[in-house]
C-alpha cells in the first residue's frame, strides 16, 4: 500500500469521523423541506419498518384531513399510498429503524425525525462523494469540490432539508458514478454501478439516461460480451421491478405521479407536462429565481471540466458520465413545469450534482489566477450564503404572493423580485 493510499483513506476516516457534525449542521431547518410529498415518503418508509407495508392509511385518518386527502398521496381501495415512488421510501427506511416503536399516529407531525433521516442520508452521500472524489484529484482539490458541492448548492437546501426523491437518487447516483468510474480498471464494476444507477432512476426517472449509458459502456469494454450482458440484466431487472411495483400498486406505470401529470394544465399554467423547450433549460440555468448559476454561481467554474471530460484523451469513464450528465439535463428540458412548483432554488438541477463534482474535480486551473482567484471567492461567497438564506429564512411568501408561480411562471424571470431578495427581506424582518 502506497503512502498516497494511507493518506487518502486517513483523511476519508477523519471525514467519517467528523459526519456526525456535518448531520447536525444539515438539521437545522425545520421548514425548508416540510412539504407534502416530502413527509408522504418519510411515512411510508416509517410504513415498512414499523409494519411491513406500504400502506400508510393509518397516517392520514380521514377526519384529520378536511375538504379531503392531501395531493401528496392517493388513494387505492381501502389503502393509501405516497405519491412518491417506493424506491424513495425503501432507500429512506433503514435510518428509520431507529423509530420503528413509535406509533403511526401523528407520526408524519415528527417533523424532526424526518429532518434528521434527511440529513443522515445525505451525510452518507457526500462522505460517498468524497470517497469517490479522492481517487480523482488531490486530497486538496477531493475535499474542496466535496465542501462546495454539500455547502455552496442545493444539496444543502433540497437533499439535507427534507426526504425528497432527490434525496435519495443522490445517494445512488453518486455510488453508481464511484463505481463506474472505477471500471477503467475494473471492468467487472459495471454491473454494480448499472445496479445503482438503476436504483437512482427508480428514485427519480429522469436519470434514465445515466443507466442506459453505463450499459453502453459496458459494451465498450474488452470483455463486452460478459460484463455487457450482466450489466444490461441488472439494469432491466432494477427497471422492470420498479414499473411492476408502479403497476401493482397503482394501476398505471407512473405510478403516483399519473394524476399530477393528468391534472398539470389545472394547477399549472403549462398546456402538458412534457414539452420540450429550450427556455426550460435556460431557465434551469439562469432565471432569477430558479436558475442554478444563480443561487450557485460556483458552479460555472465546472464548465471548463466539462469540456476537458469529453476530449478523447479524458478517461472513457468519465468522458461517458459527462455524455450522460448532458443528457440528463437535456431530458429536463421536456418537463413543462421545468421550475418544479414550490420550494427554494432549483430543486431539478439537485440531480445534476453529482456530474457537476466530476467536472470541478477536472476543471483546469486557470490560465490567470490572479483574477480568476477573486472571482471564485466572490462567486462561491455568493453560493454559501445563498444557502444558508434559504435554510434561515425559506418560507418567504414569494412562491404564493402576489400570485402563485405555477400559475405566473413568467415571475421566475422577474429581477426586481426574485425569491432570493424577497427571502432576504423577510429575514430581516425576523
Amino acid at each position: 500500500m502506497t503512502s498516497s493510499v494511507v493518506r487518502r483513506a486517513a483523511v476519508l476516516l477523519l471525514l467519517v469521523a467528523l459526519s456526525p457534525l456535518l448531520a447536525r449542521f444539515y438539521a437545522q431547518n425545520e421548514r425548508l423541506g416540510s412539504l407534502p410529498e416530502a413527509i408522504s415518503a418519510g411515512v411510508t418508509a416509517h410504513a415498512v419498518v414499523h409494519a411491513g407495508t406500504l400502506d400508510i392509511a393509518p397516517y392520514y385518518p380521514p377526519p384529520d384531513v378536511p375538504g379531503g386527502r392531501l395531493y401528496s398521496v392517493r388513494p387505492v381501495g381501502d389503502r393509501l399510498y405516497s405519491m412518491q415512488f417506493v424506491a424513495s421510501s425503501l432507500t429512506f427506511a433503514p435510518l428509520f429503524l431507529p423509530y420503528r416503536a413509535l406509533p403511526a399516529e401523528g407520526f408524519r407531525l415528527r417533523w424532526r425525525v424526518f429532518l434528521a433521516v434527511a440529513a443522515r442520508l445525505t451525510t452518507l452521500t457526500v462522505l460517498l462523494l468524497a470517497a469517490w472524489l479522492l481517487t480523482l484529484a488531490s486530497i486538496p482539490r477531493a475535499l474542496a469540490v466535496t465542501a462546495i458541492v454539500a455547502l455552496a448548492t442545493p444539496m444543502r437546501t433540497i437533499d439535507a432539508a427534507g426526504l425528497w426523491e432527490h434525496t435519495a437518487a443522490a445517494f445512488w447516483l453518486v455510488a453508481g458514478l464511484a463505481l463506474w468510474s472505477g471500471t477503467t480498471r475494473r471492468p467487472w464494476l459495471h454491473p454494480l454501478a448499472g445496479a445503482a444507477l438503476a436504483l437512482a432512476t427508480a428514485c427519480r426517472p429522469n436519470l434514465l439516461p445515466a443507466a442506459l449509458v453505463v450499459v453502453w459502456s459496458a459494451a465498450r469494454t474488452e470483455r463486452r460480451g460478459a460484463v455487457a450482458i450482466a450489466t444490461a440484466a441488472t439494469v432491466a431487472a432494477v427497471g422492470g421491478l420498479a414499473l411492476f411495483v408502479n403497476w401493482w400498486l397503482y394501476g398505471t406505470l407512473l405510478g403516483g405521479r399519473q394524476s399530477i401529470v393528468a391534472s398539470i394544465t389545472h394547477t399549472h399554467a403549462v398546456g402538458s407536462y412534457f414539452r420540450f423547450s429550450p427556455w426550460n433549460l435556460l431557465g434551469l440555468l439562469a432565471a432569477p429565481s430558479r436558475g442554478l448559476f444563480v443561487y450557485s454561481p460556483v458552479l460555472l467554474f465546472a464548465l471548463p471540466g466539462l469540456a476537458r471530460s469529453l476530449r478523447a484523451s479524458a478517461p472513457p469513464a468519465e468522458r461517458l458520465m459527462t455524455v450522460a450528465g448532458i443528457l440528463v439535463f437535456g431530458l429536463y428540458g421536456f418537463v413543462a413545469t421545468w421550475w418544479a412548483g414550490w420550494g427554494f432554488g432549483p430543486r431539478y438541477m439537485v440531480d445534476l450534482l453529482p456530474f457537476f463534482a466530476l467536472w470541478l474535480a477536472r476543471a483546469p486551473l486557470p490560465t490567470r489566477p490572479m483574477l480568476a482567484t477573486p472571482v471564485f471567492i466572490i462567486a462561491l461567497a455568493w453560493s454559501v450564503a445563498v444557502h444558508e438564506l434559504g435554510v434561515r429564512a425559506y418560507p418567504c411568501g414569494w412562491d404564493s404572493y402576489p400570485v402563485n408561480v405555477d400559475q405566473a411562471p413568467d415571475r421566475l424571470w422577474h429581477w426586481h423580485d426574485t425569491e432570493i431578495a424577497r427571502c432576504r427581506t423577510a429575514l430581516r424582518r425576523r
